[in-house]
Formats: C-alpha cells, structure tokens, sequence
C-alpha cells in the first residue's frame, strides 16, 4: 500500500478516535443538563424536532442520541410518541458536522490550527484527575485537536491519490451500488460524520463526482440505523452501560423507537435516491450552490429536511401504526398466588405471604440500586438479594404489578368465609404491600437526584450513606429470618432507633456538603427525608410479615 493510503487511514482513524473522545468529554459533561433538557422540552413532535437537531450538533452523534432516546423511552422519562419528533431532527443535526467540515475543513491549514487545542487538550488531560469537570474540558480540546489534524491527513492522503488514481474507476457504476457502499461502510465505523468527512475528501480532490457522493451520503443516513437498531432489539443502552440496566429482551417501547428510526430512515432515503437529480438541480441551480463541497451538504441537509416535512404531519398515524406492531405480552409476577386457588383461605394467604416476602426482596433490590449500592454487598453478612435484569423503572413497574395482582387475588378472597383470624391476617398482609411499594416509590421519587449525586466524587457524606445503608439492610434482613417472638417486638424498635440516628447524622454530612454548588440544601435534605421514610416503611412492613403463616424468607 502506498504511504498517501496509510495518511489516509490515519486521518480516518485520528477522526473517527476524535469523534469518540469527543462523544464521550460531552456526555461526561452534559448529562444532568442534557437528561432534564431531553425530559423538559419534548412534549410535541415539533419541540422533539428541534431538541432532536440540538443534541446531535452537541453531542455530534446521532447514534448516541439514538441510544440515549432508547434508554429514555425505556425507563419512562419520555413518552414514545414525543421520541419520534427527536429520532426526526437528529437526522438533521448530523448534517451540522458536513456544514462544519465544508467550511472549515477545506479553506484553512488544519495542521495548524490543530495544534493549539492539542498542546492545551493534552495537558489538561494528563494533569487534571479524572474526577475533575476541567479533565473532561481537556477532553473535549484534545479531541477537537485530533479532529483537525485527523482532517488534514484524510485531505492530503485523498489529493495525492487522487493523482494516482484513474477517477473513472469510480464513475461506472450505477447509483445504488455507491447507495449501499456508504449504507456498509456507515455500519462499519459507526460514523455518519466520518463518511461525510471522506465523502468530501474525495469529492474535494475530484476523485468522485457530485452524484456519486451524494448516493454515498444518502446510504450513510441508512447505515448510521444499524446501532439503534440494536440497541432496540437487544436493549443495550450504549457503550459501557452499567450491567444492573441491561435487560434480557427489549421493551415494545424501545422495539418502537428502533423500527421508527429505520423506518424514517429507509423512507427518507430512498425518496432522496428517486429525487437525487431534481434535489441537486435545486441545490445547484435554484439556491445557486455553486461549489461542490456545500453542494453536498446542503442536498444532504435538503432530503432530511423533505423526510422531517412527510413525517412530522403523520407522527400520530404513524405512532398508532407503530404501537399496534409490539405489544408487551401480560405477565404473572406472584407466582405462588397464581398456582394456588382462593376457595382455600388457609393456603391463599401462605402463598400471599411467600409472595409478598419475595416482593420485598425486590424492593430492597430496587433501593440499594438507587443507593448506589450493590446487592452482592450484603452477601458477606449472610443476605442474597435478587439480582435486578431490568432497567431500575421497569422493575418498579413490575413492583406495582405484583401489587395490583395481589390486591385482585385478596378481592377474591374476601368472597370466601374467612374468620377473625384470616380477616386480621388478610389485612396485615395487604398493608405490608402497600408498605413494601411505598417504600420503593418514596426512593423512586428522588431517583434522579441519587444519580446526579453517584456522580459526585467520594466524600465523607457518600461513605456515611453506604455503611448506614448496608448496616441497615443486613439487620432488616437478619430480623426476617429470626423466629423468635423477642426479636419480633424488640428488633423493630432498634431498627427505628439506627433509621433516626442515620438521618440526623446524614443531616448533618448534608448541610456541609450543600456548601459546595452540585446540590442545595433543600435537594439533599429531601433526599434524606425520603430516604427516613422508605426505610421506615420497610421496617414496617418486615414486622407485619414477622408473625404470618409460612414465616422463612425463601429465596
């Protein structure tokens, strides 16, 4: 292979590790901001257009809003319907790198002026602890360093070529085969932006004419699916998501969002492909493009904005379209009720009891995600917790699931003849439940809080949360498990006493902690309060389970 080839894969490889740099220096940056900008500003399909447009050209990423949007549908945070005005503006956004490149890329010495962001980039980089906000600032100098000198090797590799290669090689073809070569080579490197960059490296150097590049770029809009597509079916959430929010299967939400985004795509491209010679003829000679370069990205902004325009009237057709083609199959979470009749009191309320216990294990689960804490923590003091497949709101879905199954199945049995006994029972068992649910919701209610606050670096106040929280857990889960009547009236009590010292000791960690800008004081102590009252209820619910029939926690 020639030296100009290795510059050019160099370039290509520099830009393609710059993108990711910078993919990642953003998201370390932005996602608080971005999660609360996606969740507020996404109530129609025309705000989730421009939300959509905004995010990509932050983020420079299409596939990682589409991941993210994936991520979102699934856990509830937005709706599926509003997801698709966003899946229809990132199309467009991902245009904004091909704009950036034409007009910088092609007019100024990039080698120079890459060296500023590199020099200042790196040193921050190797200097600054990770942990730091300025470390991912760096990150994002560097990157846009490598990002120019990566430019300049894929522009000077594709010149030289060019002089070297016949460029009526690649003018014999007929158009979907340059259509499916940048559909490939799109899935390969995962960049959109990247084959717009090699697109008008070529185009640039003369080695492809305008058409040609214009099919490549068209099958880049469809080969940039392929993650999304993925992500949908498998339910991965995006590169090195956490393993507790990876799911076995995939939500029909997310299936949904994966087929909307193929689908825009695959429609949107094969008009632009039927349109390709009116769309140039209008770029060239109605808008008066005359270079070739902003010829390219204004057509490929053009067909998106046609797609955005066929799309955006029909959202609620095609949302409806869409809903009907997945359907979440119902499912019995309480396994032990459903296999056991309610003609027979005695039976129903020990499976009732088995079943609610194992309820609490979930929560508990479902808690210490929120905590920051891992259940596998607990296992050194004898405890084994279910681990959690599900992403954290689907599992809190399915928690209020097995409550509703349960209350329908006590609404049978109350039909029956039940004593005083089995009637106080019934009604001890019932408010463990709503004990146990509380419990997860009080927590769930300050989810995002929790997070914003993981992402923190250690501090006394994060070490006081854990040890308060596997103390706790460890001796709500000893007292399940311990028969005697003692423990059933003076554990409780020591358990409320270790809550109470806990929350005036956190109180106190808060309101240092509140000194710094992350959180204000009234964020924190409210987090603490929900957190007094889920490990409340939890102790609750633990006594009125204590005296039930079938009383051994089983695994």
């Amino acid at each position: 292979m020639t030296l100009q080839f290795w510059e050019f894969l160099a370039g290509l490889g520099l830009f393609l590790f710059a993108m990711r740099t910078i993919e990642t220096a953003l998201r370390q940056l932005s996602t608080r901001t971005f999660r609360h900008f996606i969740r507020d500003h996404t109530r129609t399909p025309i705000h989730g257009v421009a939300v959509g447009v905004l995010s990509t050209i932050c983020l420079q990423s299409s596939s990682l809003v589409g991941l993210i949007l994936l991520a979102f549908v699934g856990a509830g945070i937005i709706h599926f319907r509003n997801a698709l005005g966003i899946i229809y503006g990132a199309n467009l956004g991902t245009t904004f790198t091909g704009w950036l490149v034409a007009t910088i890329g092609f007019k100024l010495d990039l080698g120079g002026y890459a060296l500023a962001p590199l020099a200042v980039g790196a040193l921050v980089h190797v200097f600054v602890h990770p942990d730091k906000r300025n470390h991912h600032y760096g990150s994002l100098l560097l990157g846009l360093g490598l990002l120019l000198l990566g430019l300049d090797w894929m522009k000077a590799g594709m010149e030289t070529l060019a002089l070297q290669v016949d460029d009526q090689y690649f003018r014999d073809y007929p158009i979907l085969v340059y259509f499916a070569a940048g559909v490939i080579f799109t899935a390969l490197i995962q960049s959109s932006s990247a084959t717009m960059a090699v697109i008008l490296s070529a185009l640039y150097s003369d080695l492809i004419p305008l058409h040609t590049a214009a099919a490549i770029a068209i099958g880049s809009d469809l080969g940039t699916t392929s993650t999304v597509l993925l992500g949908g079916i498998s339910g991965r959430l995006g590169r090195g998501a956490d393993s507790n929010r990876q799911r076995r299967g995939s939500s029909p939400d997310k299936k949904r969002v994966a087929l909307s985004h193929l689908m825009f795509n695959v429609i949107t491209d094969v008009l632009a492909l039927i349109l390709l010679t009116p769309l140039l003829f209008i770029v060239q000679r109605i808008l008066g493009i005359a270079d070739p370069l902003f010829a390219l990205v204004a057509f490929h902004s053009l067909f998106n904005l046609l797609g955005i325009a066929l799309f955006l009237p029909l959202t609620n057709t095609f949302a409806r379209w869409l809903e009907a083609r997945f359907r979440a199959q119902p499912v019995q979470h309480c396994q032990h009720i459903h296999q056991t009749s309610s003609h027979v009191p005695e039976a129903a309320l020990s499976a009732m009891t088995t079943d609610i216990r194992d309820i609490l294990r979930s929560a508990a689960s479902l808690n210490l995600r929120v905590l920051n804490l891992s259940g596998d923590a607990l296992q050194a003091h004898g405890v084994s917790l279910p681990k959690q497949q599900h992403a954290y709101r689907d599992g809190y879905s399915e928690l209020k699931q097995q409550e509703e199954e349960l209350q329908t199945y006590a609404q049978q049995l109350t039909t029956e003849t039940l004593d005083e006994n089995e009637k106080t029972t019934l009604n001890k068992l019932l408010s463990a439940v709503r004990n146990i649910v509380y419990s997860a919701k009080s927590l769930k209610d300050v989810h995002d809080n929790f997070i914003d606050f993981h992402q923190l670096p250690e501090e006394p106040l994060s070490h006081a949360l854990r040890e308060d929280t596997e103390r706790f857990y460890t001796h709500l889960f000893n007292y399940l498990e311990n028969q005697t009547a003692e423990a059933a009236d003076e554990i409780p009590h020591l358990l409320n006493r270790q809550i109470a010292e806990s929350h005036e000791r956190l109180h106190q960690l808060m309101r240092n902690r509140a000194r710094q800008e992350e959180f204000s004081l009234s964020t924190l102590l409210n987090m603490n309060r929900e957190l007094f009252v889920s490990n409340q209820s939890l102790v609750e619910a633990a006594y009125l389970l204590q005296n039930q029939p079938q009383s051994g926690l089983t695994d």
